[in-house]
C-alpha cells in the first residue's frame, strides 16, 4: 500500500510540474506572437532591467535546485510515509514555483520589451524544468533506514606478490 501512496505523490507532482509548463509554454508562445497584446511604451526595459533579470535569473536556477538538493538532505531518515510524502511535496513545490516565477518573469518582460535575450532566458528555464521532475526513488529513501552497505568499512586487501 505505501508503494502506490508514493506513487500517487510522484504522479501528483508530475501532473504539476507537466501542468505548469504547459500553461507557461501557452503564455510564452501566446506572447511571442502578439496572440496577447502588451503596450510595449508602458514600461520601457531598458540594459538596467535587463541586467537585473538576468543576475536575478542566474542566482534563482541554482539556489532552487540546491536550496531542493540541501533540504532533501535535512529529512531524517527513517520517516513515517505520509510524513515523508507532505515533506517531499513541499520541497518539490517551492523548486517548481520559484523556477516558474523567473520564468514568468521573463515572459512578461519579453511582451513588453520584444528583447531576444528574454527569449533565450525562457527556453534555458524550460530546459531546466526537465531537471525537476519528482523521483520515486528519492521519495521511497526517504521512508527506508540508509543502506547498510554504505556504512560498512571496507577491508584494505592484501597487496599482491610480485611474481
Amino acid at each position: 500500500m505505501k508503494g502506490t501512496a508514493d506513487e500517487c505523490i510522484i504522479l501528483h507532482l508530475n501532473r504539476h510540474l507537466f501542468g505548469n509548463m504547459i500553461s507557461l509554454a501557452l503564455l510564452f508562445f501566446l506572447v511571442l506572437f502578439r496572440g496577447i497584446p502588451f503596450p510595449e511604451n508602458i514600461l520601457s526595459v531598458g540594459v538596467t532591467m535587463e541586467q537585473y533579470a538576468i543576475m536575478i535569473t542566474i542566482i534563482a536556477i541554482p539556489a532552487a535546485l540546491k536550496l531542493f538538493a540541501v533540504q532533501l538532505k535535512k529529512i531524517p531518515r527513517p520517516m513515517e510515509a505520509v510524513e515523508a510524502g507532505k515533506k517531499y511535496k513541499k520541497i518539490s513545490y517551492l523548486r517548481l514555483y520559484t523556477l516558474s516565477a523567473v520564468t514568468l518573469m521573463h515572459i512578461v518582460l519579453l511582451g513588453f520589451s520584444r528583447n531576444s535575450n528574454f527569449i533565450w532566458f525562457t527556453i534555458v528555464l524550460f530546459i531546466i524544468f526537465l531537471f525537476c521532475r519528482p523521483s520515486l526513488v528519492e521519495l521511497t529513501s526517504l521512508s527506508e533506514l540508509p543502506d547498510s552497505r554504505q556504512q560498512q568499512i571496507i577491508e584494505p586487501q592484501e597487496p599482491l606478490e610480485d611474481e
